[in-house]
């Protein structure tokens, strides 16, 4: 890409990417990169493809924007101009029973390549060619211009019709972008300066009052090495009639499928802590305003949540304190985490967060882009997390996944492993529960160990 030709003014950040920003700074390396990875099968037009990326860069301000530092603090410079290479590494020489080890070893390298944020650009793409009619492509943004919602909901879908338009000669169909991030940013701070931050900050007050952080399981290593370890990754299967009576659990309670998931989550943590005081946080979305549906950039905050698990207690009063506790964090979900942290002490010393512990769940649907003429298919990859422990939930096609990141210094695979299984048997035990006092009869087939498939 291009950068330093027709720049708009600077902006601030928001309150999210100065955490990201700060954090990444610290560490003296690229921590968050966002990678997307794809296999294609089928005639793929590779001039196309590229077209198509330019013109998703060229759509979105986010992904023009550089992080330069103006009087000790960074600053959002957006740029006119996008280019963005897409070159190609031909695999094909190599025997076959070769290629994908290559084409693994290759992509690794690459997400470690570090970014610029200074001088830019923040979105890179590669092409691999496994065979004349099989590629992989990757697309990397840095993680201050996107999130979820960002990719699955925007971006690649804009790359379907960008790509049949480009194969065809054709001119876009996408109508122009309504609202770009730096909006998002002059709104934040205008709401932060109005009347309705301080009534916010006061519940917030209320809640977190005397709060602390999560202390280490007691599953963790009793000599967490300093050396700092890439995240490790395992996935966990719930088995579909577990899923079936979870979500029929949490239509008696009134409650959603993931208000019974994280109370689940809670009593697990509350069985390595010697405190009933939990203290654990959940994503949420800034895209509140119908003009940010459309718009591309790091829209998440971080929400704690605070929850009083007795050591021994039934489960539905649990179930109920938790929805309680979900409805008034919703509700007041304005607040950025980052400022929240600040206003009320929530730092640790080293400017550590008060949160180890995270736990969501992901709505968007992640369907891989339908780009014509090619069967496409994702390449799973290790996500980042800055958390000790990262606990999602995903439900799509009538199946729910939990992924489980963790860091390896802390938390080891025997850990994680133990943490998934205690999970499954706690959802199977709260089913059980439910069922019984809502006098249900039907017969409930006992969970056995997790289905995890662990990554290193």
């Amino acid at each position: 890409m291009t950068v330093g030709e027709g720049e708009e003014g600077d902006a601030p950040l928001s309150y999210a990417q100065q955490s990201v920003w700060f954090l990444e700074r610290r560490a003296g390396r690229t921590r968050y990169a966002d990678p997307m990875t794809f296999r294609l099968v089928g005639e793929l037009d590779a001039t196309a493809l590229r077209a198509s990326i330019e013109e998703l860069v060229g759509r979105h301000e986010a992904l023009r924007t550089r992080f330069p530092v103006v009087d000790g603090l960074p600053v959002q410079r957006v740029s006119a101009r996008a280019d963005v290479p897409l070159p190609l590494t031909d695999l094909t020489a190599r025997p076959a029973a070769e290629r994908e080890e290559t084409a693994d070893r290759f992509l690794a390298e690459e997400l470690r390549r570090p970014f610029d944020l200074a001088r830019g650009p923040v979105v890179r793409a590669v092409l691999l060619r496994i065979a004349p009619r099989e590629h992989i492509v990757r697309i990397t943004l840095h993680h201050l211009v996107s999130d979820a919602w960002s990719w699955w909901a925007v971006l690649l879908r804009e790359l379907e019709q960008l790509y049949s338009a480009h194969l065809h000669g054709r001119a876009s169909p996408l109508p122009p972008v309504p609202a770009q991030y730096r909006d998002f940013v002059r709104r934040q701070r205008e709401w932060l300066a109005g009347p309705a931050y301080p009534k916010q900050l006061a519940y917030w007050e209320r809640v977190l009052a005397n709060a602390t952080p999560l202390p280490p399981l007691t599953l963790a290593s009793a000599a967490p090495q300093r050396t700092e370890q890439p995240p490790r990754t395992r996935w966990s299967d719930i088995p579909p009639p577990l899923y079936e009576r979870l979500r029929a659990a949490a239509r008696r309670e009134r409650a959603t499928l993931f208000m019974l998931l994280l109370t689940a989550s809670t009593r697990v943590l509350r069985r390595y802590v010697d405190t009933d005081d939990i203290l654990v946080a959940t994503r949420g979305g800034y895209r509140t305003r119908a003009e940010f549906e459309k718009a591309v950039g790091f829209f998440v905050n971080l929400l704690p949540v605070r929850t009083r698990v007795p050591a021994a207690g039934d489960f539905r009063g649990l179930l109920h304190q938790v929805r309680r506790n979900l409805i008034g964090v919703y509700s007041h979900r304005d607040v950025p985490f980052e400022r929240l942290a600040t206003d009320l002490g929530l730092w640790r010393p080293g400017f550590g967060s008060a949160i180890s512990v995270c736990v969501s769940f992901q709505t968007t649907p992640e369907v891989p882009p339908a780009l014509e003429g090619l069967d496409v298919t994702p390449i799973n990859h290790d996500p980042f997390s800055p958390y000790p422990l990262d606990l999602g939930f995903y439900e799509d096609g009538g199946v729910l996944r939990a992924l489980l990141i963790h860091h390896p210094g802390q938390y080891d695979d025997t850990a994680a492993a133990r943490l998934l299984d205690d999970l499954h048997q706690e959802l199977d035990a709260a089913c059980r529960e439910l069922e019984r006092d809502a006098g249900d009869d039907a017969p409930a087939p006992a969970v056995g160990a997790a289905a995890s498939r662990g990554d290193a």
